[in-house]
């Protein structure tokens, strides 16, 4: 599970981050309006990752206080 997690965790990094830089390029093409779409997109894979991240952590400190009662 935890495996699973942690790779999930880095899938939406690399999701963040390649449409991060995706967002940079049309915000060079298409200055204006049209480009602050494409910013919807890493923010959505960053909120993700966050998620992700925090409910991992607590789930392994879930774990750890079960294992030590």
């Amino acid at each position: 599970m935890n495996k699973l997690a942690r790779f999930m965790e880095h899938f939406w990094l690399a999701v963040a981050i390649g449409t991060g830089l995706v967002a940079i390029w049309m915000t060079v093409l298409e200055p204006g309006r049209e480009a602050l779409q494409w910013w919807v997109f890493p923010l959505i894979a960053l909120a993700m990752f966050f998620f992700r991240r925090f409910t991992r952590r607590r789930l392994e400190a879930m774990e750890e206080r079960r294992r030590n009662s």
